[in-house]
């Protein structure tokens, strides 16, 4: 016997409905998401696996606290993507209403009439989840450097735009300018020896200190001082900001890249010609996973990371579009491969530039060189097997030698 829940999960609170193998309504419940809550519902799961029930759980997000939950208690989780339950609650409902417990329902109903056309969930190894972890974490602290850098940028243009022709802001010499000369008056009432000993003092090169100096001696636009004062104080805080972020990518990146040496993994993945450090290899593996049957295909594995379009046909009318959905950290990663082994690999920049020639802008090309790539990694990842350039262009050689073939044929 089974048991197919629907789980709406929530910050505060979860929706579940359960229902039989025959779309019986045998429960509904809310579950709080606190330690007795859960503990509570994990009793009620553990009770109907000692009762021989298999237990199947629809839920909207492939990870998290509840997800984590509900594979401890030995639950099947199916996870359901949005727009699939979006279009199941038109079976129930004509009107377009929702709720949390409705939700649920369409959830363990749509789980149990079409878990032929789903994937369940395989969870990776703790140290791959880790990993994900670590480099998710990476991306959010590059985001926010990037929107402190950006907000300092518009405070600088707004009064003193000279600062950002000296050094690019994430850097340290960048922000020990700031704090040095944090205003124009401060440049103005500099001397070409105050220059100088300041320069000294950061290792500045002879030609560089002359090529700054020549910088901040050209006119500035006045500004109000009101102005000024206003911006210098936000000035300050983002620098402060700036610095503490600068940091903690620093930190994250040399984690990850120790992290991952120690993982079995670095030893073949390292070998794709994207360089020998950084976290591209890392996060690669990261967005992969290590579970053994989560990648069906190569082709699975290319419409996960949007790197092959999407075909719509209808009668005689055929339309390739871009496909939007898709594992957007994986796709953005997948043309750092894309990107990075141009200057390493030959075929893959000889690909690269016939798809230019063929009249494929850049971002174009670099997803048909990110598809090919991913037809390797998929291999890899399959065989836990290093990356061997020879074998890959005596592959290719073969395949050239099969079309005349099939041609012919």
């Amino acid at each position: 016997m089974r048991y197919y829940l629907g789980v709406d999960w929530a910050d505060q609170t979860h929706a579940v409905w359960v229902v039989d193998e025959r779309g019986t309504k045998l429960t509904a419940r809310t579950v709080p998401h606190t330690a007795e809550g859960l503990s509570e519902w994990g009793r009620e799961l553990d009770e109907w696996r000692a009762q021989g029930i298999e237990l199947w759980a629809a839920i909207e997000r492939p990870e998290g606290r509840v997800v984590d939950f509900l594979l401890d208690h030995g639950v099947v989780v199916y996870p359901v993507n949005p727009k699939a339950l979006d279009r199941a609650r038109d079976r129930f409902r004509q009107s377009g209403a929702k709720d949390d417990p409705f939700d649920a329902r369409v959830l363990a109903d749509f789980l149990r009439t079409d878990h032929a056309h789903l994937h369940v969930l395989q969870p990776s190894s703790e140290a791959a989840q880790e990993l994900k972890l670590l480099t998710e974490d990476y991306q959010r602290q590059i985001r926010q450097q990037t929107r402190l850098v950006n907000q300092l940028t518009i405070t600088l243009k707004a009064y003193y735009p000279r600062a950002l022709e000296v050094a690019e802001l994430t850097t340290a010499l960048a922000r020990a300018f700031l704090e040095a000369y944090p205003t124009p008056e401060a440049v103005i009432a500099l001397t070409e020896r105050q220059w100088q000993r300041w320069a000294r003092a950061h290792r500045l090169s002879e030609a560089r200190t002359l090529e700054l100096w020549n910088v901040l001696q050209r006119p500035q636009l006045p500004v109000p001082a009101h102005v000024v004062r206003a911006k210098a104080r936000l000035m300050r805080t983002l620098v402060a900001e700036l610095a503490a972020v600068v940091a903690a990518v620093s930190e994250y990146r040399e984690a990850i890249e120790d992290f991952f040496a120690r993982m079995p993994t670095a030893q073949w993945i390292r070998t794709l010609p994207i360089g020998d450090h950084g976290i591209t290899a890392p996060t690669l593996w990261a967005r992969l996973g290590d579970a053994p049957e989560r990648w069906e295909s190569f082709r699975h594995l290319q419409a996960q990371a949007g790197a092959v379009p999407v075909t719509k046909r209808s009668g005689q009318q055929r339309f390739v579009q871009f496909r939007f959905a898709c594992d957007k950290p994986l796709r953005y990663i997948v043309d750092q491969v894309a990107f990075l082994s141009l200057q390493r690999n030959e075929w893959a920049r000889a690909y690269y530039d016939q798809q230019r020639v063929r009249g494929h802008s850049h971002r174009q090309a670099l997803r048909a060189l990110g598809a090919k790539w991913l037809k390797i990694i998929f291999v890899m990842w399959k065989r836990q097997a290093s990356y061997d350039d020879q074998y890959h262009l005596a592959s290719m050689a073969r395949q050239l030698l099969r079309q005349p073939q099939k041609k012919i044929a």
